[in-house]
């Protein structure tokens, strides 16, 4: 599945800090809600106490942060670091982050503990971008169960002590690229599909060996939608013949044009035997695109397999280097 990057053109998130919130109350070695403890008392001193109806809120020193490293990007994942600066250990049973441009769905189960002083980092599965409106910023909803030092270090008995909202800081722009990313994707597949073929064509032997990547592009049909595609870059294992990225490459794509093929004259980025060796995103084509619909960015073409394996054979073939 292709992915597409970059942000849409006016449209960024500030991460904002979290509304304060109050505390739990500890005692002995674990905190206990203050809702509970003020229904413990009235017990003590009536037979027939007043219900209550306040319900527990987080404790001051809850913040949290989207993130998303280069991997998680990969594995289709969005991070949610919670940063514990309560003052005392901290359990909690789940939660959720609801995010304008995203679907809902992002939740995390628990339990979990986060000592007290410490961030800890905790992985979702990402739902679908939502295309209609602002990407941010997203407001996390924790169920935290107890607070409080922990001698024995058990985890506390179940039953939620406190439910609260906050609203996460952004500070690499993650939801405005997320959003994007997926909206792009969808509006250039409404358009037509850039797949790169199973073979690459190459002439010639040795290091004076030349080759082609080729794109094949298949027009949906559907509706009067275009792509415009101003440029291919190059990555950390192929680049253009004559330079860094196919600059020249350029073509104005409707859904109602007929297939097509982008031929693109390619060489080695570099010779070194650690650049394919480490390779990890090298047969990962950028096309740099601006759809109808206004969503503008890379939108990533994969090599399969076998095309994959004729690169690396030619990249060790014209760079001179023993084959393995």
């Amino acid at each position: 599945m292709p992915r597409a990057t970059a942000s849409r053109s006016g449209r960024r998130a500030a991460g904002r800090r979290p509304r304060p919130a109050t505390g739990l109350v500890a005692t002995s070695g674990r905190a206990v809600p203050s809702a509970v403890l003020a229904v413990a008392l009235a017990s003590c001193a009536t037979s027939t106490p007043e219900p209550t109806t306040a319900a527990a809120r987080l404790p001051d020193g809850l913040t949290t942060s989207i993130l998303q490293s280069r991997q998680d990007v990969v594995d289709g994942r969005l991070v949610v670091e919670i940063d514990n600066a309560t003052g005392a250990d901290l359990w909690f049973s789940s939660f959720d982050v609801e995010a304008p441009g995203l679907e809902p769905g992002l939740h995390f189960e628990g339990p979990r503990t986060i000592p007290a002083g410490r961030s800890v980092q905790y992985r979702v599965d990402l739902t679908p971008a939502r295309c209609d409106g602002d990407p941010g910023p997203a407001e996390v909803t924790l169920t935290v169960v107890a607070t409080g030092d922990d001698e024995a270090g058990a985890a506390p008995e179940a039953g939620a002590a406190a439910t609260g909202t906050i609203e996460a800081d952004d500070p690499y722009d993650t939801l405005p690229r997320l959003q994007n990313s997926g909206c792009l994707t969808a509006a250039v597949e409404r358009v037509a599909s850039f797949t790169l073929a199973d073979r690459l064509r190459s002439t010639g032997s040795g290091v004076d060996r030349r080759a082609f990547l080729d794109i094949e592009v298949e027009p949906t049909g559907d509706g009067d939608a275009s792509v415009d595609l101003s440029e291919v870059l190059g990555t950390t294992l192929l680049s253009a013949e004559d330079g860094l990225n196919w600059s020249t490459t350029t073509a104005h794509i409707e859904a109602s044009d007929a297939p097509t093929t982008i031929s693109l004259p390619v060489r080695p980025a570099r010779c070194d035997p650690h650049a394919g060796a480490e390779d990890k995103r090298g047969t990962i084509l950028p096309l740099v695109i601006t759809t109808s619909e206004g969503w503008s960015g890379q939108y990533e073409v994969r090599a399969p397999a076998s095309l994959k394996a004729d690169l690396f054979a030619y990249f060790t073939e014209r760079c001179g280097l023993p084959s393995t």
